[in-house]
């Protein structure tokens, strides 16, 4: 009879710890969507708080929500960018690009690049692009906005592919 009731002793416990793994993966779960959804939530609170630049056009091809970008290192915040075309071709698969420097001169990557697309003649496109403030001792840094065929990695510059730019300062707080 004691076999009996140590087997039925066993399936309980067996039972009781499935039903706590169960809750504890449930609340798992619960905890990694809300900070997702938080994140994802965050980044549009940002694009929608974001001013939208001014109009482009011929005599302002590249207009950009903020000239002056005052941020702490390692922040990451919204930057909208609108572009026209004001030449007589198409411009093919093209997206904002947000070059720094530092004062030695070197390179240093802020943006992950919206989604490439095609600008007709004498049409705008509007950009937002995600900017990450590097981790930089504090000070003002000069940058540029620039309209290219591909995002270059720091220090792979190819002039050819720009085809319009401003300047615009990173101020890191």
């Amino acid at each position: 009879m004691k076999q009996k009731k140590a087997a039925m002793e066993l399936s309980v416990t067996a039972i009781v710890v499935l039903i706590l793994a169960i809750v504890m993966l449930g609340l798992g779960l619960g905890f990694i969507r809300g900070m997702f959804s938080k994140v994802s939530t965050s980044f549009e609170e940002q694009i929608s708080a974001e001013p939208e630049p001014t109009q482009a056009r011929s005599s302002d091809p590249l207009t950009i929500s903020r000239e002056t970008i005052i941020s702490e290192a390692g922040a990451s915040l919204a930057l909208k960018v609108n572009a026209y075309n004001p030449t007589q071709n198409e411009y093919l698969e093209v997206v904002p690009d947000i070059r720094c420097k530092n004062t030695d001169g070197t390179d240093l990557a802020v943006t992950d690049t919206g989604t490439k697309r095609d600008i007709d003649v004498a049409e705008t496109a509007s950009y937002t692009v995600l900017v990450t403030v590097p981790d930089k001792s504090p000070g003002s840094y000069l940058c540029e906005a620039v309209l290219t065929k591909t995002p270059s990695p720091p220090g792979a510059v190819n002039p050819s592919d720009d085809f319009l730019q401003k300047d615009i300062t990173l101020k890191i707080q």
